[in-house]
C-alpha cells in the first residue's frame, strides 16, 4: 500500500495536484500583468495588434525592435487632453521620440466611428482652427522655420491657408506635404465649421492619412484610442494568422522569433523540473550514503551499577594515623 507523502496528497493523486497549482500560479500571474496593464494604460483592453506594415522603417520588410512592426502587441495609454500628445515637430524641437522617430504614435477611429478598424499613425503635427473660419495656426512651426515651408509666401505659421510641407521626414527622407486649403474645402463643402485635428502619418508611407476619403479630416481629440507605450514584439501574429486578418505580410525574421520564443516558453518549465528531480534524486543518495551511528541503550538499573563501578575505582584520600 502507497504511503502518503508528508503533504498528507495522496501519491496517485499528487502529480494532478502538483499540475493544478502549476496552473493556477501562471493563471494568477497573467491575471496581475492584465491589471497593472490596465491601471497604467485605463483602457481595456489595453493592448492593440499591428495587422500592417504602415509603421516600419525599412524597405525589406524585416522586423526590429523598439519600431511597431506587423505582428506586435502595443500598449495604448488614454489620453485627457491634446497636450497628452507630443507631435512630430514639437519633437523634433524638444528631442521627444518615440518607436524610432520625433513625437508620439496615436491610435484613433477614422471618422470617429467603429465601423472601421482603429489606425495607428504618427501625430505629424496639430492644427488650431483660427477664429476667422478660413485658416489655421500650428504653434510648433514656430520656432523651426528650417522644417517646414508654405504657400503661398504670405502664409505663416499662425496663418495657413493653402499647402504646407514639412521636409525630411522619417527614414525615408521625405517631404511631406499637406494640403490645407482642400482641409478647408471639405469642411466648407459639408456646412461644418473648420474643425481643430492632427495630421497625421505612417512611418512607412509617403503620404499623410488626410489625403481623401473618410480620413481627410483632421484627427479630433474624440477620435483618439489612445497613445502608443511599449510593444510585445511577433506574438500579435498567433491572433492574426488565427483570425486571418494579416494586412501585409508576416516579416519573416518575426516569425523565426516568434516560434523560437514559444520553444523557450514551452521548454524552459521542463528544464527547471528535470534540474530539481535531478537536485532530488542527488539529495537522496547522499543520503543513503551517509554513516549510520547507533547508540546501544541501557537500562537505569545498568546506569546504577555503571556510576557506582566508577566510583569504587576513584582513587580514596589517605586516612589520618592513628595518634597513640
Amino acid at each position: 500500500m502507497a504511503k502518503d507523502k508528508p503533504s498528507g496528497i495522496p501519491a496517485k493523486y499528487r502529480s494532478v495536484v502538483l499540475f493544478l497549482r502549476d496552473a493556477g500560479i501562471a493563471l494568477a500571474l497573467v491575471v496581475c500583468i492584465l491589471v497593472a496593464m490596465y491601471a497604467y494604460t485605463g483602457l481595456w483592453p489595453p493592448l492593440v495588434v499591428i495587422e500592417s506594415d504602415s509603421m516600419m522603417q525599412n524597405d525589406d520588410n524585416t522586423s526590429e525592435i523598439g519600431v511597431i512592426d506587423t505582428g506586435d502587441l502595443v500598449l495604448v495609454k488614454k489620453i485627457d487632453a491634446v497636450s497628452d500628445v507630443k507631435t512630430y515637430m514639437e519633437g523634433y524641437e524638444s528631442g521627444h521620440k518615440t518607436y524610432g522617430d520625433f513625437g508620439d504614435v496615436i491610435v484613433y477611429k477614422k471618422g470617429g466611428t467603429d465601423t472601421y478598424t482603429p489606425v495607428i499613425h504618427r501625430a505629424m503635427l496639430y492644427l488650431e482652427a483660427n477664429t476667422d473660419g478660413i485658416s489655421y495656426r500650428c504653434e510648433a512651426l514656430q520656432d523651426t522655420p528650417e522644417k517646414w515651408i508654405a504657400s503661398p509666401d504670405t502664409d505663416t505659421w499662425y496663418r495657413l491657408t493653402g499647402s504646407l510641407t514639412i521636409l525630411d521626414v522619417g527614414y525615408m527622407e521625405l517631404n511631406v506635404a499637406i494640403d490645407v486649403n482642400s482641409i478647408i474645402q471639405t469642411f466648407t463643402r459639408q456646412g461644418h465649421a473648420v474643425q481643430s485635428g492632427f495630421i497625421t502619418k505612417g512611418d512607412h508611407n509617403s503620404q499623410i492619412d488626410q489625403i481623401g476619403g473618410i480620413g481627410f479630416r483632421p484627427v479630433e481629440l474624440g477620435w483618439i484610442v489612445g497613445k502608443a507605450r511599449g510593444e510585445i514584439p511577433w506574438f500579435g501574429l498567433l491572433k492574426l494568422w488565427f483570425t486571418d486578418s494579416l494586412g501585409s505580410p508576416a516579416p519573416a525574421n518575426s516569425v523565426r522569433n516568434l516560434w523560437v520564443a514559444l520553444a523557450l516558453i514551452v521548454i524552459s518549465p521542463v528544464l527547471v523540473d528535470i534540474g530539481l528531480t535531478f537536485r532530488e534524486k542527488r539529495n537522496i543518495s547522499r543520503k543513503r550514503k551517509a554513516p549510520v551511528v547507533v547508540t546501544q541503550a541501557t537500562s537505569p538499573a545498568e546506569e546504577t551499577g555503571k556510576k557506582a563501578e566508577a566510583e569504587d575505582l576513584q582513587p580514596r584520600p589517605e586516612e589520618p594515623a592513628e595518634k597513640h
